[in-house]
């Protein structure tokens, strides 16, 4: 399993590539906004910590974190993000997270994102198992999410620590072909 090529949309309105360093400010100022931020994980992000972020070689290897942005296709320019925060490759499963511009929502936007990525991870690196979670009072991510695909598995409680507090999270699954086929 190797992130060997990147995703391509074959949809004109979204676009995936790997996200560079001048996205960063643009990315940090949306994850700052408090219609965002009261429905992520983030613990207060700084620039110094969406810089592993940035495309580099080793995003190819599978134990290393893959984050690409989402860009409109008409302008090329970062509206979001894409990818996967954890990867384990014994098990070829991978979770997925991503965040959304506010002025680019209910578009579906993201759910082409998602489906995109989710078919390459299937497809092209092999995954057997992509996983997302939501914090339960992110109804728009959960949207998202089963417009693409994914089945909502379970609540997992006190799942994550979020800004100092425990966060209760849905566990949502997309299951490849080869996972459920002999």
């Amino acid at each position: 399993m190797q992130f060997d090529a990147l995703p391509e949309s074959d949809d004109p309105s979204v676009e995936l590539r790997p996200i560079e360093r001048a996205d960063l400010p643009v990315w940090l100022s949306y994850l700052q906004q408090p219609a965002v931020f009261q429905h992520t994980s983030w613990n207060n992000p700084t620039l110094e910590d969406l810089s592993k972020y940035v495309w580099s070689p080793a995003m190819r290897e599978p134990s290393n974190l893959l984050r690409l942005a989402i860009c409109s296709g008409a302008t090329h320019q970062l509206i979001g993000t894409i990818g996967f925060h954890t990867v384990v490759p014994a098990n070829r499963s991978a979770e997925l997270a991503f965040d959304l511009m506010p002025s680019h929502w209910e578009r579906g936007i993201a759910t082409q994102a998602c489906k995109l990525v989710v078919r390459w991870a299937h497809e092209r690196a092999q995954l057997l198992r992509v996983q997302a979670t939501t914090l339960e009072s992110n109804v728009r991510s959960a949207r998202v999410l089963e417009r693409a695909g994914f089945e909502r598995e379970g609540l997992l409680r006190c799942y994550r620590l979020v800004r100092g507090a425990t966060g209760d999270f849905f566990m949502y699954s997309h299951i490849g072909w080869d996972a459920i086929t002999p």
